[in-house]
């Protein structure tokens, strides 16, 4: 029950340090005042599934995943619909950028430890079960970047 009061304590101190310096950085900026309840619910979502995750309780996190999630898009919703401009063409346009590159990157990485297990397996028969996952996450995520592009090609 102690580790309970101080993990609590720590949660509190964190929420209210990170609200005070959003409250702070919003004097120049209105835009980062609507950040603070949206911080709120994810240091919430991480104390929650911290500890979920400590004690095994495997529903549990996966709710507070499931609840959280949908109680951001609720929040990010009603901001839109207040006349919230979260995003425009030019925030899509660089989300686009970055998620292209960050799918490249992490291909190129499997694709490395792909080529690395293939051999090290070899030696180590230990590391079949990594150079068979790793080997599948590839194909998956080839596969998936093209079914999307295909889709994509054809709705738009």
């Amino acid at each position: 029950m102690n580790e309970a009061i101080v993990n609590f304590i720590i949660w509190a101190f964190l929420a209210t340090v990170t609200t005070l310096i959003l409250l702070h950085l919003s004097k120049r900026d209105e835009k980062k005042k609507t950040l603070i309840p949206a911080m709120l619910v994810i240091l919430t979502m991480g104390y929650l599934m911290g500890y979920a995750v400590s004690n095994g309780n495997l529903p549990l996190a996966f709710s507070v995943f499931l609840v959280g999630g949908i109680m951001l898009n609720l929040y990010y919703a009603s901001m839109k619909r207040r006349g919230y401009v979260l995003e425009d063409e030019r925030t899509l346009r660089i989300e686009e950028i970055s998620a292209r590159r960050t799918l490249q990157v992490f291909m190129i990485g499997l694709a490395f430890a792909v080529i690395y297990l293939s051999v090290a397996q070899q030696r180590n028969p230990a590391l079949r079960d990594a150079f068979i996952l790793a080997e599948s996450l590839l194909v998956f995520l080839f596969f998936t970047h093209l079914a999307f592009k295909i889709y994509y090609s054809r709705v738009m």
